[in-house]
């Protein structure tokens, strides 16, 4: 069944246009083409049609029609991306763009307001750090940003932006409830007045998760503050604080899955995180003669995470990770012989300090001494420089280039007093260039064609840097891990078939050397030699006669191992179909709003299973639905996940022993409910 569904979401996504297109030409003469920005693919406001990538703006509009708790629920929808969440309340989850599968999260960067959030080391990214009622809109721009942005923008570009408060004075207050006891509770204020204006948030999030041990707790406050003191300069400051503590249930196997699967083996482990940030920004606008930019961030990040299930082997982690920021750019947009140009050049400055203790022995609640410490500083400098310039009126051509250079300085000591190993004290320095190559033909009015060709970079995390040699009692850099490269093409059309309905096809080839991977038969981080990552994403958007709103896409993903031990092989977790579709009514009733879609994800390899010759994962397929209402002030909703009650896990590992599947499965029917006031 499920197959067939997918096939008609495939099929419907092919004849939309077509079939609604006669009666939306009735009311063609009356609609207005808004423009649509985007400001991640090119560090500056920018028209999609005129960028050369696959981009997706995720509005405040989309965010309030969804069912989504954080960004990775809102992220499921969208085509060419698949999410991976062992936990089921998104603080772990890995987002995948193009099919890197287990190491998704190093290979797609993501920013806050422009500010980067990947960590140096394994933890990935914390998608529960900024809470969804704060965010203006999420930008997703597929395919490599690697010249603009530097490490890790290898898959994709994700930018959270978050709201700016105006002269408008507004306040809100909202309760929500669900399934497995949760309760949120949220409050905000902004407004301005004259040059200044500022906003503030708070919010508290909790529940006791789907599974065993699965708890989630979250506190946020923060807020956002701009000053335009003159009509060329401007100013703003932004920041928050987050908290959360939460449970680690482990995954399950086959036969402890049959038996019950929201049971876990990890009862006793948990985890919690304090993280805070601060981000100053100002531009200056020259004029004629551009506009210069820069930003100031700061963010504070401990973390702390306990295994505590097993009382022979009790295991600890202790982090503290400071990482300061500076960008400055330089803007220029004007005519260069009556050919529109638009210059930007600029510089990426990042430190970062990460000192870490390991615990193991009898915890009261922490061991008295550390097993293990390590002090880490990860520092890097990027340059880069891009131009657009309009051969023609409607032929845009881009090109651009990145050097970036980052220096390792690794101190680790093992304290254990049974089997020490010899410490390390060595300094590494890795350095990459960036290119792209892109050309953009508007074609009819925001309708275009555009073809690109990139190459991109990813330097080693310090925690696949690093390697515990217990045949010689070393702890060292692994001198056999190099940097890992990509070239990259692409092509797409985005087309407007009327004002109000649009579709878009982008075909993609990826070569990567030197894919950074996880070896599970030596433990070790290793260069693969060559990856090969290729497909087609598809979308389509019509908004119907004023009342209806319908989407939907499919993404096609052929990663496959290249030369070396794997050969020919797929890379494990990655689904070779994926298919979304979606609805909403709207002001049939006024106020009143239904919304729903259906995700489809085909099976795949679990992960560390690159010889395939375990059973895949299954494919799964989740209906969403969504009602709301609106009076004056107030704003009711009711909302139901995973409709027709599936059992599915959409992560899925080799291991144990004896050696086998392992599942962490997903939520079944879940519901939420909420009353928002807002002024």
């Amino acid at each position: 069944m499920k197959k067939w569904l997918g096939l008609w979401v495939i099929f419907t996504i092919l004849i939309l246009p077509k079939f609604i297109l006669a009666e939306e030409k009735k009311n063609e003469a009356s609609a207005v083409t808004m423009e649509d920005m985007v400001v991640t693919a090119t560090r500056t406001a920018r028209e999609i049609e005129k960028v050369p990538a696959n981009i997706t703006v995720i509005d405040e509009n989309d965010i309030n029609l969804s069912n989504a708790k954080t960004v990775t629920d809102l992220l499921r929808s969208q085509e060419g991306i698949v999410v991976r969440d062992t936990l089921g309340n998104g603080k772990t989850a890995q987002v995948d763009m193009r099919g890197f599968g287990e190491t998704a999260a190093y290979n797609n960067l993501v920013l806050v307001d422009g500010r980067r959030v990947n960590d140096i080391d394994l933890s990935g990214v914390d998608w529960t750090q900024i809470p969804l009622e704060q965010i203006e809109r999420v930008e997703i721009v597929r395919g490599t940003g690697s010249v603009l942005y530097g490490d890790n923008a290898v898959g994709g570009v994700i930018n959270i932006i978050t709201k700016t408060p105006s002269e408008k004075f507004t306040a809100s207050v909202e309760g929500i409830v669900g399934s497995y006891e949760r309760n949120k509770e949220r409050v905000s204020i902004a407004g301005g007045h004259g040059k200044i204006a500022a906003s503030l948030f708070a919010s508290h999030d909790s529940t006791e998760g789907y599974r065993d041990n699965n708890e989630f707790r979250t506190k946020d406050v923060g807020g956002k503050f701009v000053f335009d003191p003159t009509e060329f300069l401007s100013f703003n400051l932004s920041g928050s604080y987050h908290c959360d503590d939460y449970g680690l249930p482990g995954s399950l196997t086959e036969e402890e899955l049959k038996i019950d699967r929201r049971s876990t083996e990890s009862p006793y482990d948990n985890a919690e995180t304090r993280d805070k940030y601060v981000k100053l920004g100002f531009e200056l606008d020259m004029k004629k003669y551009g506009n210069f930019i820069t930003d100031f961030s700061y963010r504070d990040r401990d973390s702390e995470a306990f295994f505590l299930t097993d009382p022979d082997f009790p295991f600890a982690n202790d982090y503290h990770t400071d990482t300061a920021g500076i960008t400055p750019r330089y803007l220029w947009k004007g005519n260069i012989s009556e050919h529109g140009n638009t210059f930007i050049a600029g510089v990426d400055f990042y430190w970062t300090e990460q000192d870490s203790k390991s615990f193991s022995g009898v915890f009261a609640p922490l061991p008295s001494s550390p097993t293990g410490i390590s002090e880490i500083n990860r520092d890097s400098c990027g340059v880069y420089l891009n131009d657009e310039f309009s051969i023609f009126e409607n032929l845009i051509l881009s090109l651009g280039a990145r050097h970036e250079e980052v220096k390792y300085d690794l101190d680790v000591r093992d304290l254990n007093e049974f089997f020490p190993l010899d410490p390390l004290d060595e300094s590494k320095t890795e350095r990459e260039n960036a290119f792209n190559a892109g050309l953009t033909f508007r074609y009819k009015d925001k309708s275009s064609v555009f073809a690109r060709a990139n190459r991109s970079f990813r330097f080693p995390l310090t925690d696949e840097l690093v390697l515990y040699d217990w045949n010689t009692g070393e702890i060292r850099v692994n001198p056999d891990l190099k940097p890992q490269t990509g070239k990259h093409y692409e092509v797409g059309i985005r087309h407007y078939f009327s004002p109000k309905i649009q579709a878009n096809l982008t075909l993609y080839r990826m070569e990567i050397d030197d894919e950074i991977l996880f070896d599970n038969l030596t433990y070790l981080n290793v260069n693969y030699p060559e990856t090969v990552h290729k497909g087609a994403e598809l979308g389509v958007r019509a908004d119907l006669f004023k009342i209806l709103t319908v989407f939907g896409n499919y993404t096609y993903e052929d990663a496959i191992l290249g030369e070396g031990p794997y050969k020919d092989n797929r890379i494990p977790a990655v689904p070779r179909h994926k298919a979304n579709l979606g609805f909403s009514i709207h002001d049939i009733v006024p106020g009143l709003i239904f919304s729903a879609d259906y995700n489809y994800v085909g099976s795949r390899c679990l992960i560390s299973d690159f010889e395939n010759e375990f059973e895949k994962l299954e494919d799964y397929y989740a209906i969403n639905a969504k009602i709301s209402y609106e009076w004056r002030l107030f704003k009711g909703f009711v909302g139901v996940n995973n409709l027709t009650d599936e059992e599915y896990s959409d992560y899925g590992v080799i291991g144990g022993t004896p050696v086998g599947r392992n599942f962490y499965p997903s939520p079944e029917r879940n519901w939420f409910a909420g009353i928002q006031i807002e002024y």
